[in-house]
């Protein structure tokens, strides 16, 4: 019955007419009163209930009468193109495509999140929620057959109110377009990577456009029906796979034993519950990726709209949703079952440690990548092209106007999906915070709504007591349903809005998108740490409670905890790994004892010149460990491959990259204290058991010890502690594995609390080490700086002075002899200097001080927060290197004092064995 027309159901069933409706005489229309393929609603029942409209056709300007369906097939028979076509089959794989996509890889991610058991709970409620809604819109379909889309619903629902209608053709369309950009951006990142970014990653967006545009021509869903198979096929192909090499891969990716006896990392972690910790806005992202992968009601009303027998539909939904809950549980816990919390990725297909492995399972997703934003790029074209050709000739024959308006339309969705996916420098978290709000709508509130009405329609007044228990469960789990789509709005938008508020202030938004993150990036952006670009990677420059220099002047004075997780950490063992090293570094790694460490520098093979600085520490007989710069990463691996690959020893190095682990720096003479507290507190021993002795380590010595951080939820496990720095202050480096480094930095920071210890940025760190006299990579040392013009022979040693053996030993050598002992001596020399006036920055010339002739440049430069002056390094002639010279510098056009300086500026406070006590 009617709504707006005062009439009421029948009681218990019976279909006698109140006579109020006689009394008002209304004339009788047929599409009240009718059902699905001309059954009349007063006679037919729906599971043993009345199928009554909620509102005349009229309410979303169509005309009809009884029988709509087989009107509609009927009217279609003489038309080239028919609409009203699909069975059950094929909308089942329209469905499929839909449904089972790359979001499933994102599962392992919320299992990491939620824990295994709470997430297979929320994967399998969310299903069943979303079949219970999809079946009320089928319902709500079958009453209305004149539907054609989600927004002819909308404002059917809502009492034929238009505004209704075009609220909800926004929500549809940005929906729609949303999703396609996402397609268009994933599909050519996945391109670039496929091909060794042999192009950008824009270029691919736009073939990935226009592939996707022709693959949007089909002007049926029956026809496009034939893709969708295709692309589930491949689809579940592809997931199985993943599943499939996670399962039989010896490690994944990043999977490194670490230390002497393996134990840094261990096995992958996977937790029965969420772990200790886990944040709500992170819990929400969790639920709300396996929400979204789901919810698709959206398009249900424009698929049933072209069904020949929209009563099947159920046959199709049943079929999906059996499919979903199995495919998405057993793969999202057997990807994470083998991948572990600290080695899954969303999409899991990173996890995958064999590259093979990679690239044979995602490319069988190619297909979705390019299916799925076809499919909403369809669904958004006929609901355009449908109200402009309605009734016309060219939607249902081959016409010029309509075949070139169709491809019109689907290029300008095509065109706004590529602008809004490259353009928007925020395009994931407005992704996310469209589904919030849209998401919601579509999924559950519209279908909670549906329910009360349908049912208020069947039953009139007082429909909730004439039904019994049913009537007030029914009422119940519908207001429930709308809670959920609610609850979704505001939390699920407070979350995502959070997210972008977040990266607003860390300064993300205009960086470049391919920015790595350490594991402690969360962390800095909710302590308020600015973030910019550096070494590739998105680190805090500073934070919001302290400028740079009185971050300088805590470090000073306190201790700060520094991030340096970006820096490259590499494990090398085996046989030959101590000869590659003797080869590539002018050290003498076989006099390493174990667990001593020295600064080093990879050297090219001819000239000497430094590849990069690392430090080489020993952890066993033939097991040693290295950093290296972030910044020189790329370049960094490419070296140690091809001189591991010459090696003649080769097949007995083991090189391991320890991609993922942390790695912070606690600095300042309140180090020593802080850190032996946070390790009582974490119960530490060594890796035999013993206690802790942090007296007994000194500077450049370093030593595992097995760590249960409080709270944390991770298992006891192995974090590595060497004492020394880069400031100059006495501290500590720790490597730590990455289920831990989140945790153990937390722990750290609250076990001292903020009167001992803060976060610092790079700022404070580049304005300490130069204080300190060190050398930064790409400023200070490049690949044609020596160590010897760096000032840096004391990393050669002595026996490798006589025998040489390493790359560049015969410049390198020549240059540690003076000219008059037959040597050549350096060119340049590395200097400290103090200048007066304006700071000299880099690149700044150092001039002689008889005129202006260029004798040198400085290659750091800053204000010293310690001693009140300029102090700038940089490289001279040999001969004007000689503490007290007086040279010329120019600063902004303008010619300064420089007098060289014995390095560091500030005595270094180092924890030194040969003292035995800490050096003043």
């Amino acid at each position: 019955m009617a709504l707006g027309r005062k009439s009421t159901a029948a009681s218990g069933g019976s279909n006698k007419s109140s006579s109020l409706d006689e009394k008002r005489e209304l004339p009788r229309d047929p599409a009240l009163e009718t059902g699905v393929d001309g059954y009349d609603v007063e006679k037919t029942e729906e599971r043993g209930r009345k199928m009554s409209r909620l509102g005349p056709p009229s309410a979303i300007g169509i005309k009809a009468d009884g029988n709509l369906v087989g009107k509609q097939v009927e009217s279609e028979a003489g038309n080239a193109i028919k609409y009203r076509t699909c069975s059950w089959q094929k909308t089942a794989a329209l469905l499929f495509s839909e449904y089972i996509c790359l979001a499933i890889m994102s599962f392992p991610y919320s299992y990491s999140v939620l824990g295994l058991v709470p997430g297979l709970i929320v994967t399998v409620c969310v299903a069943g929620l979303v079949l219970y809604t999809s079946l009320i819109v089928w319902e709500f379909c079958l009453r209305h057959p004149e539907i054609r889309d989600v927004c002819d619903l909308g404002q059917m629902l809502f009492y034929g109110w238009r505004w209704v209608w075009y609220a909800t053709a926004v929500m549809f369309l940005l929906n729609n377009t949303f999703i396609q950009g996402l397609h268009v951006l994933t599909g050519a990142k996945y391109l670039n990577t496929m091909t060794n970014h042999s192009m950008c990653t824009i270029g691919f967006s736009v073939i990935m456009a226009i592939i996707s545009w022709v693959c949007s021509l089909p002007r049926t869903f029956d026809t496009l029906s034939k893709l969708a198979t295709l692309s589930a096929f491949f689809t579940f192909v592809s997931v199985i796979l993943a599943a499939v090499f996670a399962g039989i891969e010896a490690h994944p990716k990043g999977y490194n034993t670490g230390g002497p006896k393996g134990k840094l990392v261990g096995e992958p972690i996977v937790y029965a519950i969420a772990p200790s910790g886990t944040t709500f806005v992170s819990g929400m992202n969790a639920f709300l990726n396996i929400s979204y992968t789901f919810i698709g009601q959206i398009t249900l009303p424009s698929f049933i709209a072209e069904m020949k027998e929209p009563k099947d539909f159920p046959k199709a939904l049943w079929a999906v949703t059996i499919a979903e809950i199995i495919v998405f549980s057993l793969v999202g816990a057997i990807v994470y079952a083998y991948t572990g919390t600290q080695y899954n990725t969303a999409p899991a297909f990173g996890s995958l440690g064999n590259e093979l492995y990679l690239k044979v399972s995602f490319s069988f997703m190619i297909p979705t990548l390019i299916f799925l934003g076809v499919l909403y790029a369809s669904v958004s074209a006929r609901f355009v092209f449908f109200r402009i050709f309605d009734g016309t000739r060219h939607k249902g024959s081959h016409t010029v106007v309509g075949w070139a308006s169709w491809a019109g339309i689907l290029a300008v969705t095509w065109i706004v999906a590529f602008i809004v996916a490259e353009v928007i420098p925020f395009f994931s978290d407005l992704l996310s915070l469209m589904s919030s709000l849209f998401d919601s709508f579509f999924g559950f509130i519209f279908w909670g709504t549906a329910y009360i009405r349908m049912r208020k329609a069947d039953y009139g007044p007082g429909w909730v007591t004439k039904r019994g228990i049913r009537g007030i469960a029914g009422l119940i789990f519908n207001i429930f349903i709308i809670l959920i789509g609610l609850y979704m709005l505001t939390a699920g938008t407070y979350a995502t809005v959070q997210s972008i508020v977040d990266n607003y202030k860390a300064g993300v938004f205009g960086q470049d998108s391919t920015l790595k993150r350490t594991g402690l990036y969360d962390l800095h952006v909710q302590h308020g740490g600015k973030m910019v670009p550096f070494g590739g990677f998105s680190m805090p420059v500073q934070y919001s409670d302290l400028s740079v220099g009185e971050s300088h002047a805590w470090t000073r004075e306190k201790a700060s905890l520094f991030d340096v997780g970006h820096m490259v950490q590499h494990r090398l063992s085996g046989p030959a790994a101590s000869v590659l090293l003797e080869k590539v570094t002018p050290s003498s790694v076989t006099a390493l004892p174990n667990y001593q460490s020295t600064l080093s520098c990879l050297l090219h093979p001819d000239t000497g010149g430094i590849v990069d600085d690392t430090v080489i520490a020993r952890l066993g007989p033939e097991t040693f460990y290295l950093v290296t710069n972030a910044a020189c990463r790329s370049k960094d691996l490419a070296y140690l491959k091809e001189q591991i690959t010459a090696s003649p020893d080769s097949s007995h190095i083991d090189w391991q990259v320890l991609d993922n682990w942390g790695l912070i720096a606690l600095q300042g003479p309140l180090s020593v204290e802080i850190l032996h507290d946070a390790l009582a507190a974490a119960k530490a021993t060594d890796l035999e058991g013993n206690e802790f002795d942090l007296q007994a380590l000194y500077f450049g010595q370093c030593k595992h010890f097995i760590v249960d951080v409080p709270s944390s939820g991770a298992a006891p496990a192995p974090i590595m502690v060497s004492r020394g720095g880069y400031t100059g202050e006495d501290g500590f480096e720790i490597s730590i594995p990455p289920p831990l480094t989140r945790a153990f930095t937390e722990h750290l920071l609250r076990n001292a609390g903020e009167g001992k210890l803060r976060l610092a940025g790079l700022g404070a760190r580049d304005s300490l080490r130069l204080e300190a006299g060190m050398c930064l990579y790409g400023h200070d040392l490049d690949d044609t700086t020596t160590p010897v013009e760096a000032g840096l022979s004391w990393v050669i040693h002595k026996d490798r002075r006589i025998g040489g053996g390493f790359h560049g030993d015969g410049v390198i050598l020549r240059e540690l002899k003076p000219i008059k002992a037959g040597g050549t001596g350096p060119a340049r020399r590395r200097i400290g200097l103090v200048v007066e006036g304006a700071p000299a920055r880099e690149g700044a010339k150092i001039v002689g001080t008889d005129g202006d002739e260029e004798v040198g440049h400085v290659t750091s430069g800053c204000p010293s927060p310690t001693l009140g002056k300029n102090i700038a390094m940089g490289y001279v002639k040999n001969g004007l290197h000689k503490v007290g010279t007086e040279l010329g510098v120019l600063v902004r056009g303008k010619r300064r004092k420089g007098v060289v300086t014995k390095m560091p500026f500030v005595a270094s406070k180092y924890w030194k064995q040969a003292a035995g006590t800490a050096p003043g």
